[in-house]
C-alpha cells in the first residue's frame, strides 16, 4: 500500500504527536541531506560535522565476547554486567552530546521540538527505527514515562546474525543513547531500560524511560498490565547496573560531601584566621583614624569657634592694608600695606582650609562651568608652575556645568597644581583635562557615589610619582612627605574635603617614576552655568550716585574701616554698634536711608530681625548682610550665604563696593 504524503517515514508516534515529528523530519532530513564523503582524506561530513562509521556488531555481541575473554570463562556474568555498564554510560553520554550539538546547530528551543528530532536523528544514524506508544506521557520527573519499540535495533540484529541468544536484554546502547537525548531535551535526569528484547527471543525490543527514582516503579506497573511481561518477570528485571550506579552515586556523594565538609571547615578556619588578622589591621587603622578625626574635630571646633572673631580681625587688617596700598601712599608704606594684605589672605586661606574639614566653611554654591573656571585659573597656574613646567589644558567638549562654590573650585585646581609642581623639581608637563563621564552602578560602587552623569576633572603630571605605601595616605590631613616647614599637609586633604562635600569622588593612580594622575568626579548639573560676566541692566550713573548707608556693626575696627571706605566713595554713613542704635538712627533718617549694611549677629538682636523691623516701614529698602560666622550659624539666624547680597568676612574693598552697588541697583 502506497504511503500517504503526510505519513511519517522515519518514526511511528501517536497522532497527537505527529505535527511535532513531521516538523522534525523536515529539519533532520535537511541536516542529513548535506552529506560529503572524502575517502582521500578519510573524512565523512554531514552538515559540516565530521562523522565516523563504526560496524554495529563491534559495539554489541563482539564487545561482550572481548570482555568475556578478558574476565575468563568463570566470570561471564560479571563480564556481561561490566559490558552493559560501560556501553550504557558511553551511549548515554554520546546521546546527550549529540542532542546538545544538534539543538544548537538547528536552533531548537522547545523541549518537544528537541525530543521530536531525537528518534528521527536515531533513524538517520542507523541506531534503530522508533515506534512510540500512545501510553507515553511527558511532564515533570514524577509524570514522565516513555514507552517505545526499536523494531530494527542494531544490537538485536547483531546478536541474531551471530546466532547468539543472550540471557539479558541486549540493546543496552539503544537504551543509553535515547535516554541521553531525551535528558538533554527536557533538562532532567532520565534513564531507559529494555523490558523485552528480540535478541533474547521476545516479540519486540521494547523500552521504558523514566526518572531514575521512578524507573523500577514504571517497570513493575508495566508488568502488571502486560501478562506476557509478567510471565517473564525474572528475564525482564531492571538491569543491576542501575542499582549499582545509584549505590556508586551515593558513595560518591558521601565521599564528596565529606570532602566538601572538610574543605569548608578548612576554609572556615582559614577565613577566621584571615578575618582575625584583618580585624587587627583594621582596628589599628580605626584607632589611627579615630585619633586623627579627634585631632581634626578639635581643630574644626577651634576654627569654627574663633572664625567670627578671627575674620573680624582679618577684615580690619586686610582693609587697612588695602588703604595703605593705595597709589597715593608714598613708598615704602605702600609696599608694607601690600605685604600685610598678602599675609591676611594667607591667614584667611588657612582658616578656610580648617573649616573645610569641620564642614563649617561658608560657601556660595551655584551652577558654574568647570571648564570656564579652569580657563580663568590657567594664567595664574602658569605663573605658579614656572617656566620649566609645561601646562596642557583640554576642555573642548564644554560647557561642563556643576553645582559648586567657584572659589573652592579654584582652590582645588591650585592645590593640585602646586602638588604637581613639587613632584617635578626638574621640570615636566602638567595636564588638565575636563570631560563628561557617565558613571554606571558598578563604577559608582567603586567610587562611593550615586550612579548618573558626572563631569570629570583629570590632573596628571610627569613627576617622580608616589610609592604604593604613600598613595593610601595622600588625602590624610597633615600627612606630608615634605621637609619640616615646607608644607602643612592640608593641600590634598582640602581638595578631598571639598569634593566630598559636593557629593563627588576623587581617586589617584601613581607609580614611582611614572607621575601621578588625579581624577575628580563632580555630579553634572542639569542647569545652565551662571555667567559671572553677564552685564547688568542698571545704569552706571545710578550705581555711582552717592547714597545714605545705615551701617550696623558691633566690632569697632570693622565698623570704622567700612565707614572710611564708604565715605571715600562718596557715600554718607549712619554708623551704629547695635540694633537699638540703628533703630534710633532709622527713626530720625528713615526717608533718607538708601541701603542697610548690617552684621548678621548683633549684641541685642540679629541682623535679619532688625531688617524685618525696618522693612515694615520701608518694604523696598535693600539690605546687605555681612558676617564672619560659619554656614551653620548663619542658617540658624535665617541667612543663606548663597542667596541675596552677602559679604563673607574678611572681604576686600572691591567686594564691599560691588555688593553695595549691586544692592542699591535693585
Amino acid at each position: 500500500m502506497a504511503k500517504r504524503r503526510d505519513e511519517l517515514g522515519t518514526v511511528r508516534v501517536p497522532e497527537e504527536m505527529a505535527p511535532f515529528f513531521r516538523a522534525a523530519e523536515r529539519v533532520v532530513s535537511e541536516y542529513f541531506r548535506r552529506w560529503n564523503a572524502d575517502p582521500a582524506r578519510g573524512t565523512i561530513e554531514i552538515c559540516g560535522e565530521r562523522y565516523v562509521l563504526v560496524r554495529a556488531a563491534s559495539l554489541s555481541v563482539e564487545f561482550h565476547e572481548l570482555v568475556r575473554d578478558l574476565y575468563g570463562p568463570e566470570k561471564h556474568g560479571e563480564a556481561d554486567d561490566f559490558s552493559r555498564n560501560i556501553l550504557f554510560d558511553l551511549a548515554h553520554a554520546i546521546g546527550k552530546s549529540d542532542a546538545r550539538n544538534f539543538h544548537s546547530r538547528m536552533g531548537l528551543d522547545d523541549p518537544l521540538d528537541r525530543l521530536s528530532a531525537g528518534p528521527i536523528h536515531f533513524a538517520h544514524t542507523g541506531w534503530a527505527f522508533v515506534d512510540i506508544s500512545p501510553e507515553s506521557r511527558t511532564g515533570g520527573p514524577d509524570e514522565y514515562e516513555l514507552l517505545y519499540d526499536h523494531p530494527y535495533s542494531f544490537e538485536a540484529d547483531a546478536w541474531l546474525s551471530a546466532a547468539r541468544r543472550p540471557d539479558f536484554p541486549a540493546c543496552t546502547m539503544n537504551a543509553g543513547y535515547s535516554s541521553g537525548w531525551c535528558e538533554e531535551s527536557f533538562g532532567m535526569k532520565l534513564v531507559a531500560t529494555e523490558v523485552t528484547c528480540r535478541a533474547r527471543g521476545d516479540e519486540a525490543c521494547r523500552f521504558l524511560m523514566a526518572h531514575p527514582d521512578r524507573i523500577e516503579e514504571r517497570v513493575e506497573r508495566y508488568r502488571a498490565r502486560v501478562p506476557a511481561a509478567a510471565a517473564e518477570k525474572e528475564r525482564t528485571a531492571v538491569p543491576d547496573f542501575f542499582a549499582r550506579k545509584r549505590l556508586e552515586d551515593e558513595l560518591r556523594r558521601a565521599r564528596d560531601d565529606l570532602e566538601r565538609r572538610v574543605d569548608e571547615r578548612t576554609e572556615e578556619l582559614r577565613r577566621a584566621n584571615q578575618r582575625l588578622q584583618r580585624e587587627m589591621v583594621e582596628r589599628e587603622a580605626i584607632e589611627r583614624q579615630l585619633r586623627q578625626s579627634q585631632k581634626l574635630e578639635a581643630l574644626g571646633r577651634l576654627a569654627g569657634g574663633i572664625a567670627h572673631d578671627f575674620n573680624n580681625l582679618l577684615t580690619a587688617i586686610r582693609g587697612y592694608a588695602e588703604l595703605l596700598s593705595d597709589e597715593e601712599v608714598e613708598p615704602p608704606w605702600r609696599g608694607f600695606g601690600q605685604e600685610i594684605a598678602r599675609a591676611a589672605d594667607q591667614a584667611s586661606k588657612l582658616t578656610r582650609q580648617l573649616l573645610v574639614f569641620s564642614r563649617q566653611e561658608v560657601t556660595s554654591r551655584r551652577t558654574v562651568d568647570l571648564a570656564a573656571t579652569v580657563r580663568r585659573t590657567s594664567e595664574m597656574l602658569r605663573r605658579l608652575l614656572g617656566e620649566r613646567i609645561s601646562l596642557e589644558t583640554d576642555d573642548s567638549l564644554g560647557p561642563h556645568p556643576i553645582e559648586a562654590d567657584e572659589g573652592q573650585l579654584e582652590q582645588i585646581v591650585v592645590n593640585l597644581a602646586l602638588n604637581a609642581r613639587d613632584a617635578m623639581p626638574d621640570g615636566g608637563t602638567l595636564s588638565v583635562r575636563i570631560d563628561a563621564s557617565d558613571v554606571d552602578a558598578d563604577r559608582a560602587r567603586r567610587l562611593g557615589v550615586a550612579p548618573g552623569p558626572y563631569v570629570r576633572l583629570t590632573v596628571a603630571d610627569t613627576g617622580h610619582g608616589i610609592p604604593p605605601e604613600i598613595v593610601a595616605h595622600v588625602f590624610d590631613p597633615f600627612f606630608t612627605t615634605k621637609p619640616a616647614g615646607s608644607g602643612t599637609g592640608l593641600g590634598l586633604s582640602t581638595v578631598y574635603g571639598i569634593v566630598q562635600q559636593g557629593a563627588g569622588a576623587i581617586t589617584v593612580r601613581s607609580e614611582p617614576g611614572r607621575g601621578a594622575t588625579f581624577e575628580l568626579h563632580f555630579p553634572r548639573s542639569p542647569d545652565e552655568a551662571d555667567d559671572p560676566a553677564a552685564p547688568t541692566s542698571r545704569s552706571p550713573e545710578d550705581a555711582d550716585r552717592p547714597r545714605v548707608v545705615l551701617l550696623i556693626e558691633d566690632e569697632a575696627t570693622v565698623r570704622e574701616f567700612v565707614q572710611i571706605v564708604l565715605e571715600r566713595h562718596g557715600h554718607r554713613v549712619l554708623a551704629a554698634a547695635s540694633g537699638a542704635e540703628a533703630r534710633a538712627l532709622f527713626d530720625r533718617y528713615a526717608d533718607d536711608v538708601d541701603l542697610v549694611l548690617t552684621d548678621v549677629i548683633l549684641p541685642d538682636r540679629s541682623g535679619p530681625e532688625l531688617a524685618r523691623a525696618l522693612s515694615a516701614r520701608r518694604p523696598e529698602l535693600p539690605v546687605v548682610y555681612m558676617s564672619g560666622y560659619t554656614d551653620a550659624e548663619l542658617e540658624r539666624h535665617g541667612v543663606n550665604s548663597a542667596d541675596g547680597e552677602f559679604l563673607q568676612k574678611p572681604f576686600s574693598i572691591d567686594s564691599l563696593m560691588t555688593r553695595v552697588a549691586s544692592a542699591r541697583r535693585r
